[in-house]
């Protein structure tokens, strides 16, 4: 339950804490003196909607803190340990804080632990249950209603295995339509992509092969006068071109000789001796390289002409494929890549249409399971709201749950939920918003809130001046129900009716006070004669000893 809560800086408390009992705690006072404002700083501790307005003025941050002692409500132990991972003891106080600066900037803690807005406002709602003045106009949405049947039947399996069924179905829906709008031009962009990769695959190009052809062009091209030149070398080197010139390894053997003649008488030359050995050696090896390289470099139209068709193919496809041989390769598995997700698509599509209408089936007979349980707990949640309505003085009206079948399943089951109410008798039941009254509908919401208290696990119930639009032997009524509900959860209500804030077990009043020409809002818990004179207050005025006698009596 709510233990503490510490509020500063905000619209006209400049710094207060408010302790809290179990049960019925209700804040009194003047019109204008500040009782929302407290709702409103609990807000913010709990991640609701907030901004800088409500900062007091000449101030640059506001800040809220409440403290809530256990035992805590289930769940939230796994969300703070294993998805937070934050440091907590469930046998501890859970300390939610929250500042909000003058720029905006929201700064989020709980216990000391800092989080985002988000993972505080989870928290949060699991702990406080909030009813705000107008918090009954969402009677007037049915999505409410339905949400009221759920949480009162409680078929949260049944909900699960309905939503996971709906989220599978509205999968394999959008995948059908994507594989559908692809299926227009499937077979023209599979017949392309084919023919590309068909086209490259004949041509077979390999890898770095461009530049081999382009060598192999140039020589054959020049393939007459390499080989001329070869002959002419070779010849130099090792047979006479004409009986004038001597080859030159001929000459280099009359050249030995001589060297020889040298090394006879000088020993020592015959180290020098030896390169001209090894230059003699390289030049017959040089002179048999040309003559077989004269040889090989025959002149050959056809495969020249070969060359340059291929040549002239490959680079077609380099063109045609991003300009550059590693981007024609690429271009080649990617279209690869895509041929094989067009034939899985195409293998799907062929599939989908029966894992929808199975997805849908089993949509269908979850649907209906959940309809099911949702009619039989409406009989259940009517009998209840029902009797807490008579016990709040609309004995005479009737009170109906009608669950009609959509037209398309959606997301939430088969069924249209509305809650219908026949305010008075002899008149047929019609839609809340059509025939409520503001006072009919706080009933109805209190009713519907104290039906539900019973189911969910939520331990703090804030209603502010969720009693408007009641008065007289009405509000002992709601009053009572208040105070039944109070038995097993702690109640914060904002009150201006006497007949509620009697039942309290404790009583905060909001003082608005003005100090050097600035509003302040102060609590102070009531006890004893104050509370009376309160009460007093209440019903028309503290001077009055019949309304001192009566605030008594209502105490009793």
């Amino acid at each position: 339950m709510l233990n503490k809560l510490f509020i500063q800086n905000i619209a006209t408390i400049e710094s207060m804490t408010i302790s809290f009992s179990p049960g019925l705690n209700v804040l009194t006072g003047e019109t204008g003196a500040g009782k929302s404002i407290v709702v409103g700083g609990l807000e913010l501790a709990l991640g609701e909607r907030s901004s800088p307005s409500i900062i007091r003025s000449h101030q640059k941050l506001a800040a809220s803190e409440a403290t809530f002692i256990p035992p805590f409500p289930h769940g939230i132990d796994h969300i703070l340990s294993s998805e937070l991972r934050l440091e907590y003891h469930n046998d501890e106080p859970l300390v939610l804080r929250r500042e909000i600066s003058s720029s905006g900037r929201n700064r989020c803690f709980i216990n000391d632990q800092m989080v985002n807005v988000g993972d505080l406002k989870r928290i949060g709602e699991l702990l406080v249950d909030l009813h705000g003045q107008h918090e009954h106009q969402s009677l007037f949405h049915t999505n409410a209603h339905r949400n009221a049947l759920d949480s009162f039947s409680g078929p949260q399996n049944l909900m699960d295995e309905y939503k996971t069924i709906w989220n599978e179905t509205a999968r394999l829906r959008r995948r059908k339509k994507e594989l559908d709008d692809e299926a227009r031009d499937f077979q023209k962009r599979l017949d392309y992509i084919n023919f590309q990769i068909e086209e490259i695959e004949r041509i077979n190009p390999q890898p770095g092969e461009i530049g081999e052809l382009d060598q192999e062009e140039k020589k054959l091209a020049h393939a007459e006068s390499l080989m001329r030149s070869a002959s002419q070398a070779y010849a130099l080197l090792y047979e006479s071109i004409s009986q004038e010139q001597i080859p030159v390894l001929t000459q280099l053997g009359e050249v030995k000789k001589l060297i020889d003649d040298i090394t006879q008488v000088d020993q020592e030359f015959s180290q020098t001796a030896i390169h001209f050995d090894d230059a003699r050696i390289m030049l017959e090896e040089l002179a048999f390289s040309l003559r077989d390289y004269a040889e090989k470099s025959q002149s050959d139209p056809q495969r020249l002409n070969d060359v340059v068709t291929r040549i002239d193919a490959i680079k077609r496809l380099i063109r045609k494929h991003g300009g550059s041989e590693e981007e024609m390769f690429s271009s080649l598995e990617s279209m690869k890549s895509e041929r094989d997700r067009m034939n899985r698509d195409d293998a799907e599509r062929k599939e989908i249409d029966g894992k929808l209408a199975q997805s849908e089936s089993d949509l269908q007979r979850t649907g209906q399971k959940l309809s099911e349980a949702r009619k039989k707990a409406a009989q259940r949640f009517k009998k209840a709201v029902v009797l807490l309505l008579r016990d709040m003085a609309m004995e005479k009206s009737e009170f109906e749950i009608k669950i009609e079948n959509l037209p398309e399943p959606g997301s939430e089951g088969l069924d249209h939920v509305e809650f219908l109410i026949a305010a008075n008798p002899g008149l047929p039941s019609a839609p809340l918003r059509k025939v409520a009254s503001g006072g009919e509908l706080s009933r109805v919401m209190l009713a519907i809130k104290s039906v539900l208290a019973e189911k969910d696990a939520i331990p703090t119930l804030v209603f502010d001046e969720i009693d408007a639009g009641i008065s007289g032997e009405v509000c002992h009524r709601v009053a009572s129900v208040m105070e039944d509900l109070a038995k097993s959860r702690q109640i914060l209500c904002i009150t201006h009716h006497p007949q509620i804030a009697a039942r309290a077990k404790s009583h905060i009043s909001v003082q608005k006070t003005i100090r050097k020409g600035s509003a302040f809002t102060d609590l102070v818990t009531l006890d004893g004669k104050e509370r009376l004179e309160e009460l007093a207050r209440m019903m028309g005025g503290t001077d009055s000893k019949a309304a001192l006698e009566l605030a008594r009596q209502m105490m009793e």
